[in-house]
């Protein structure tokens, strides 16, 4: 039997939406959204932290931009192969910059859906609780 950590480690709790279609971009082409782990979110928020603090609101309000096109460039993949559209990130951050912010602005939150960011702390408690195999006592 394994270790409560091995079966963490383990589980496969990364959301996917299969079937996103972007006409604009690529008609007749689905992609594979992918949540991204706790990882990217806490250095995403962190960032947006930093940026606030040093700059005004419209500067912070570009780098937001650019921070969106980060996550969805990690998180955009091509649903035949199962590659990522973007295996250099830094390069689809560049070309996703230059994309209309709207689609950019849906498959972020998107992306949030599916990393389970989308929801405060107690919601996802409440979520859990509901998903519960023991009884409360």
């Amino acid at each position: 039997m394994a270790s409560i950590k091995d079966r963490i480690r383990a589980a496969q709790d990364i959301k996917v939406q299969d079937g996103v279609e972007i006409p604009e971009w690529a008609p007749e082409v689905r992609f594979r959204v992918r949540g991204l782990p706790s990882a990217d979110w806490e250095e995403y928020q962190n960032k947006l932290s930093k940026l606030q603090l040093q700059t005004g609101k419209s500067s912070a309000e570009m780098a937001l931009k650019s921070n969106k096109a980060l996550i969805v460039a990690k998180a955009l993949y091509d649903q035949d192969t199962d590659e990522r559209v973007f295996p250099d990130v830094a390069e689809g951050v560049a070309i996703l910059g230059r994309k209309n912010a709207g689609i950019v602005n849906g498959l972020f939150n998107l992306v949030r859906y599916l990393s389970d960011d989308d929801k405060s702390f107690e919601e996802k408690v409440r979520d859990a609780e509901g998903n519960s195999d023991g009884d409360q006592s």
